[in-house]
């Protein structure tokens, strides 16, 4: 079969013909000579004649036989050669799926493949656990024999966006009082690209969603202590001040004055403090959501007086995925270039920029002010660090690496401060912009 596949004529049908060849071509020589022979030498026995004609005739047969046998012991080489690397083929091939479906096997997730309408290619064993099925038994069936109509038909919908858009699509569901999360990944032809099929990976999360709820309740329950607790402290607080503010009436004494102003201070920083405390206990307990850049610095701005300084966003676009208080980060830059970019602020550009060998993108605030210093880049992160409070830095860095963006400051003194917050693939969407 082999053979015929490759040269399009059988076997035996070519030896025949190279015998038809080989012998015809013997007789027309043999005819040929004893002409030429009659003709030259006449003279000749008839036995000499004939042992010269065998002589030559055998010569001309050896010598017109040797082509087409040497040609089909090459031909018959290659067929065994191209026989032996389909075979070979076919055991890496046997190997290979051997492997595969171990693999699947092997692995916790629930693993299958469906086609374009829902009907299931391959299994593997775990899911047939999950299903409570046998081996092979889902051979022949859909989606819709192992599931609700509601479920098929929320199946068969991301299947069809699978398709379509030809891309990976993730999805958390719920399915008996357990949750899932499942992978459909795009099985494509490789002749012509299209998604021919769709295999879902599907991981069983309910573990782990209730360690989140313990988590969360917890962080609730601390929050709530921390807030009361807060709460009494700055009713304290206001009562001391008031203390002070009647003390140094009654004082006449000018060391006594400066002890209580002293004082003072120390109650606006335990104040300010304290308020940090509640910024930051709320870092990470709300889910990180996106959030439209432009809206946030439109309101931020909000909070600021800007008679001689104008604010630029060009991110009218670019949405972010982050923790909710990320408007605190665009608060605090803004706050600090109006406090430290002296009298030669004039103006605050926010943009952003996505290089094109790069998958993240970088949002640039920048300003004319009078810039940092090289000293102070490498702490002006830092908690403390600063003239004021020294959180406003350290706590934006915190807030944006709860969905692992970072920040940092390039800008040269002399020319303005210029803060760069790179945020990885899969964290923006910036529509209609490279």
């Amino acid at each position: 079969m082999v053979i015929i596949l490759l040269t399009g004529t059988p076997r035996f049908l070519r030896k025949r013909w190279a015998l038809a060849e080989i012998f015809s071509s013997t007789l027309i020589g043999m005819s040929i000579f004893e002409i030429t022979k009659q003709v030259i030498a006449p003279e000749t026995t008839i036995w000499e004649s004939h042992v010269v004609t065998i002589i030559f005739t055998s010569f001309i047969a050896v010598f017109i036989a040797f082509f087409p046998i040497r040609a089909m012991q090459t031909e018959h080489q290659r067929a065994m050669n191209e026989l032996n690397r389909m075979k070979s083929a076919e055991e890496w091939l046997q190997n290979s799926e051997a492997q595969y479906l171990s693999f699947v096997d092997s692995t916790e997730n629930s693993i299958y493949t469906v086609d374009t309408e829902g009907r299931f290619l391959m299994m593997n064993r775990q899911h047939m656990i999950r299903l409570g099925l046998s081996k092979g038994m889902f051979e022949g069936h859909e989606y819709e024999d192992f599931h609700t109509p509601g479920e098929t038909a929320r199946f068969i919908s991301l299947v069809k966006r699978v398709v379509e858009e030809n891309d990976r699509l993730i999805e958390e569901y719920d399915n008996n009082e357990r949750t899932f999360l499942r992978q459909l990944n795009p099985v494509s032809d490789p002749s012509t690209g299209n998604t021919i099929a769709v295999t879902v990976v599907s991981t069983d999360i309910t573990e782990r969603k209730h360690s989140e709820r313990a988590i969360m309740e917890a962080n609730r329950k601390l929050n709530l202590m921390s807030e009361i607790t807060r709460h009494d402290i700055l009713n304290q607080l206001l009562a001391l001040n008031g203390y002070l503010d009647l003390a140094k009436g009654l004082t006449g004494d000018p060391m006594a004055d400066e002890y209580l102003m002293r004082c003072e201070d120390a109650v606006r920083t335990i104040r300010t403090q304290i308020s940090f405390t509640r910024d930051y206990q709320n870092i990470g307990i709300k889910t990180p959501e996106w959030q439209n850049v432009s809206g946030i610095i439109s309101q931020v701005q909000r909070a600021f007086l800007l008679a001689n300084v104008t604010v630029i966003s060009t991110c009218e676009d670019l949405e972010v995925f982050a923790d909710p208080l990320l408007e605190k980060v665009f608060y605090n830059l803004i706050d600090n270039a109006l406090k430290y970019g002296g009298n030669r602020l004039s103006k605050i550009r926010i943009s952003f920029l996505k290089e094109s060998t790069d998958d993240r993108l970088t949002i640039i605030c920048e300003d004319d002010g009078i810039g940092i210093s090289p000293e102070d880049k490498q702490r002006m992160f830092n908690r403390g660090f600063g003239k004021n409070t020294g959180l406003g830095l350290f706590l934006a860095r915190e807030i944006l690496s709860i969905t692992g963006i970072t920040i940092t400051e390039t800008g040269e003194l002399g020319k303005g401060a210029r803060f760069e917050i790179l945020v990885p693939k899969g964290a923006y969407r910036a529509e209609g912009r490279p």
